[in-house]
């Protein structure tokens, strides 16, 4: 292999896809008032437009504090500004360049402790990988202490082309939609690939 080949991620972007603005500088405030209005329709209340603006803002604000390649924000329905996050990782695998050493790295960079999890070795086409389905309670703060439950799915792959390993992890606290968000999980993780960088 010819080491001096750049490599940039892809993956599918299914409609309800919004793609954040992670580590752009974006003024989120703005992005995400412009950003609920071309989502929902003319005639949508206010506060429709207020509500999504406020879920895309805080789902951006979470993806820029884990530093992803990239990240994008699914709505499930916009009305009810119901959504889930995935975003994408690109670690070093120095260490780690095994499948049965992939869960060591997930626990090294994406801590936690989850109330139920399950671990399974797959493969797929952009490489051998982990799958790792967890649920955890977590704090959704204000003053009422209210707890809701996380349920995540992430994909840990060891590709071919490079030594780094890609982690993509979806998260969504929206179980009635659990079943479907999990489906376009594994359509995701089916989606990624390594494409060779063209030289201009």
């Amino acid at each position: 292999m010819n080491e001096e080949t750049q490599w940039q991620c892809l993956i599918a972007e299914p409609d309800g896809s919004i793609r954040l603005p992670v580590g752009e500088g974006t003024d989120l405030k703005a992005w995400s008032e412009e950003t609920a209005t071309r989502c929902l329709p003319e005639s949508a209340p206010r506060r429709e437009v207020r509500g999504l603006a406020s879920v895309l803002a805080r789902v951006a604000e979470s993806a820029e504090m884990t530093d992803p390649t990239f990240a994008y924000a699914y709505v499930v329905d916009p009305a009810k500004a119901v959504t889930a996050a995935y975003e994408l990782h690109d670690y070093d695998g120095d260490g780690y360049r095994s499948v049965d050493l992939l869960p060591d790295l997930l626990r090294d960079v994406l801590p936690g402790s989850p109330d139920r999890q399950r671990i399974e070795q797959i493969v797929l086409p952009a490489g051998p990988a982990v799958r790792i389905q967890e649920t955890r309670s977590v704090d959704t703060g204000g003053a009422f202490r209210k707890r809701t439950v996380l349920e995540t799915v992430t994909y840990a792959v060891l590709p071919p082309q490079v030594e780094n390993i890609l982690v993509l992890r979806m998260s969504w606290t929206n179980l009635v939609f659990g079943d479907a968000l999990l489906e376009l999980a594994e359509t995701l993780a089916r989606s990624l690939e390594l494409a060779a960088v063209e030289e201009a």
